[in-house]
């Protein structure tokens, strides 16, 4: 039986010929961040899925998973808390953010309970 009930998903869209730096920032900046909040507790499980056709109304799903919805509604705080924690320097984590935002942009998110 899965430990999971409930998810979010985060749909992103890369922008134009960035789909592979998208790709693999994820891969680098932000993965390592979501196993450690994985390991404490914040999210049971998480995924990528991605849809490079270039037509595709996203290119990037997210999809975290949690016990509860209580789990769910503190992601944010989560994942900032392990943020901080691993990469301490407020620049860093505000230069990180800044390169995110110059490879994707955000196209939606939804909460959602498993079967």
């Amino acid at each position: 039986m899965s430990d999971t009930r409930c998810a979010k998903l985060i749909y992103w869209k890369a922008r134009p010929s960035q789909f592979d730096r998208y790709s693999d920032y994820l891969r680098t900046e932000v993965e390592p961040i979501d196993h450690e909040a994985q390991r404490r507790g914040v999210l049971v499980r998480f995924s990528t899925l991605v849809d490079p056709r270039p037509d595709a109304p996203w290119s990037h799903m997210r999809v975290f998973e949690f016990t509860d919805a209580a789990q769910r509604d503190a992601l944010v705080q989560g994942l900032a808390e392990v943020s901080q924690a691993l990469t301490p320097d407020a620049q860093a984590r505000a230069q990180r953010s800044s390169l995110a935002a110059t490879l994707r942009d955000k196209v939606g998110e939804t909460d959602v309970d498993l079967l």
